[in-house]
């Protein structure tokens, strides 16, 4: 039983090496004149020039600043869109306060025209009661 275990502990080490060796590890150099068999089932081969590469290279770091860049730019936008919410109640609460004193204003309006038509109509009476009474006082001074 033991031996058993053994060899199949020998056996699964000898296999997991061998599949070692087969995998491939990147990036792997390859210099002009030399040869490498890659297997294609799971690894797609590029080649590229060393101009080519530094562009590759150059492109990826532009772009990890890009990323970053637009990292930002969202931050950016959720701020501007809280401050947008902020600024949006606060435009709800001038409305309701805009309105309340302009109905306030307009209640006011009608009251003074109210008061204005009132204090006419008691000029008028002000004004036919000293009539009256001039009136009174010549019609006195005639009768007697």
């Amino acid at each position: 039983m033991l031996n058993k275990t053994i060899y199949y502990i020998i056996i699964i080490l000898f296999v997991s090496n061998n599949f070692s060796v087969f995998a491939q590890t990147y990036p792997e150099v390859i210099l002009p004149g030399t040869e490498k068999i890659i297997q294609n089932e799971t690894d797609t081969l590029w080649v590229l020039k060393d101009s080519q590469l530094k562009k590759a290279i150059i492109a990826a770091k532009q772009l990890i600043i890009e990323e970053q860049i637009n990292d930002e730019l969202k931050k950016k936008i959720s701020l501007m869109t809280d401050k947008d919410l902020v600024k949006d109640s606060l435009v709800v609460d001038l409305k309701k306060d805009r309105d309340f004193y302009e109905n306030n204003w307009k209640t006011c309006s009608k009251d003074i025209d109210i008061l204005i038509r009132k204090n006419q109509r008691q000029i008028l009476f002000t004004r036919l009661s000293l009539g009256g009474v001039v009136l009174a006082f010549i019609a006195g001074i005639l009768i007697k």
